[in-house]
């Protein structure tokens, strides 16, 4: 298992990158109940940590547990999602998706 931690610039706490290729050692390190449920990503908050553990490194896979991140912080920074000026959430997301492939080809 492999991760890295990293601040959240703007928008506050801490966003958790996680390789691993059994989650029953993200459910060691985090104290999380994932276990053998056969997902290829997975996301989850611990206080001020934001956590994208992945199994596969797919893009789609990728895409799918950062839109979770996004919303989540959004959430809890109480900052309403905005249809029609989503410039903050695309540069949240972007920059997630950006970091998190940065760690995948450290890993590699």
């Amino acid at each position: 298992m492999r991760k890295k931690s990293i601040k959240i610039p703007i928008y506050f706490g801490k966003l958790t990158f996680v390789i691993t290729d059994d989650f029953k050692k993200v459910d060691k390190v985090f104290k999380t109940e994932i276990g053998n449920k056969n997902y290829d990503g997975v996301f989850f908050e611990m206080q001020d940590e934001y956590v994208i553990a992945l199994k596969k490194t797919d893009i789609s896979v990728i895409a799918h547990e950062c839109v979770h991140a996004v919303n989540a912080i959004y959430l809890n920074c109480h900052i309403e999602l905005d249809r029609v000026n989503d410039e903050p959430q695309a540069y949240l997301m972007g920059w997630i998706i950006g970091e998190l492939d940065k760690f995948i080809k450290e890993t590699k």
